[in-house]
């Protein structure tokens, strides 16, 4: 085979295999997954989720405030359940709550200013320091902190063991996009 035509047939099969074999939808994205959209009246936000995903209705603790691929409990009155995403509105303007896990507790991975549904926000990727006093030293939390007035949305992720951080991370982002505060 001469160079010329080695050339030709080489540049033909990486456009037949680039251009053919992996054809996505337009703009390059997988499609997203269906989403189903939880109200929490006390929290007084509402959210999209997954739909193939499970939250919580109520049963003493406010509904739409946990979210997980598989089925899980929420027993009132007892600590948080591991879950992929949780959702809590916090009595305290965003200044305070960004110094309160900005502090010797965690360590700063990532912080990033931004402004979501409409309001100032913040999002924080932290690691728990020695003086945690609720997560054990090394533990990743990837959160966003969104204010509303004098209290502040919260939605975050753990990277404890049998959670999927990463995927629950760009779950959470995707959640994030739709939150409506009221």
């Amino acid at each position: 085979m001469v160079p010329t035509t080695w050339r030709f047939t080489l540049c033909l099969a990486v456009l037949s295999a680039s251009g053919c074999a992996h054809q996505q939808p337009e703009g390059g994205r997988a499609p997203a997954p269906s989403l189903s959209r939880c109200s929490n009246p006390t929290g007084r936000y509402s959210i999209a989720h997954p739909s193939a995903w499970k939250t919580n209705t109520g049963n003493g603790v406010e509904p739409c405030r946990f979210f997980h691929p598989t089925p899980f409990e929420v027993q009132p009155h007892s600590e948080e359940p591991l879950v992929a995403v949780s959702v809590k509105r916090e009595p305290m303007p965003l200044d305070t709550f960004v110094q309160g896990n900005t502090g010797s507790s965690n360590e700063v991975l990532q912080q990033e200013k931004l402004t979501l549904a409409g309001r100032p926000a913040v999002r924080l990727e932290l690691r728990a320091t020695q003086e945690s006093p609720l997560l054990p030293p090394g533990t990743r939390e990837y959160l966003y902190a969104i204010g509303d007035g004098d209290s502040v949305v919260r939605l975050s992720t753990l990277a404890i063991r049998g959670l999927d951080y990463a995927g629950n991370r760009a779950v959470l982002d995707e959640m994030v996009r739709t939150l409506e505060l009221r």
